[in-house]
């Protein structure tokens, strides 16, 4: 009786032991994020971005935390939420400071923009901004190295 105990044991702590924490799945190749990532603007409406001297690339970040969007239209800090699901994403509560910049045209098209935008497409280092079929806005992906104004 005790052998058919000890057994018993050995068999449950072998089992115990074999088991594995299941980690989640790695996202599949194409099925990239767009979180946590720093967008620099490269076309809004077809157009290049204006960049006049002593102001900031236009770019958006999307942080994981909270669902926050950050970034900067090329003169003004905007904030605001994000929806993101699969390749669906959408903006709200977007709000921006109020600093009076030399082409205020392309802030306000750049925060319209976000306003429309309803899904995204990923390929390589370009995000594509869409509004229903029509492209928006394109971004690359790179490092917030000029966060502070430039002369260009």
């Amino acid at each position: 009786m005790r052998l058919g105990y000890f057994w018993g044991i050995l068999l449950l702590i072998t089992v115990i032991a074999g088991c594995k924490t299941i980690r989640p799945a790695e996202p599949a190749a194409g099925d990239e994020t767009i979180v946590d990532a720093y967008w620099m603007l490269l076309s809004l409406e077809g157009q290049s971005p204006q960049a006049p001297n002593n102001t900031r690339e236009a770019y958006i970040r999307l942080q994981e935390t909270e669902n926050d969007l950050k970034g900067n239209t090329g003169c003004n800090t905007i904030f605001g939420k994000y929806e993101l699901s699969g390749k669906s994403v959408r903006f709200r509560n977007i709000g921006a400071t109020r600093m009076m910049c030399p082409d205020m045209e392309q802030e306000t098209k750049f925060l319209q923009m976000l306003e429309r935008v309803d899904s995204f497409e990923v390929a390589g280092e370009i995000l594509t901004l869409f509004a229903g079929s029509e492209a928006v806005a394109t971004f690359r992906s790179g490092n917030p190295e000029n966060l502070e104004p430039t002369n260009r």
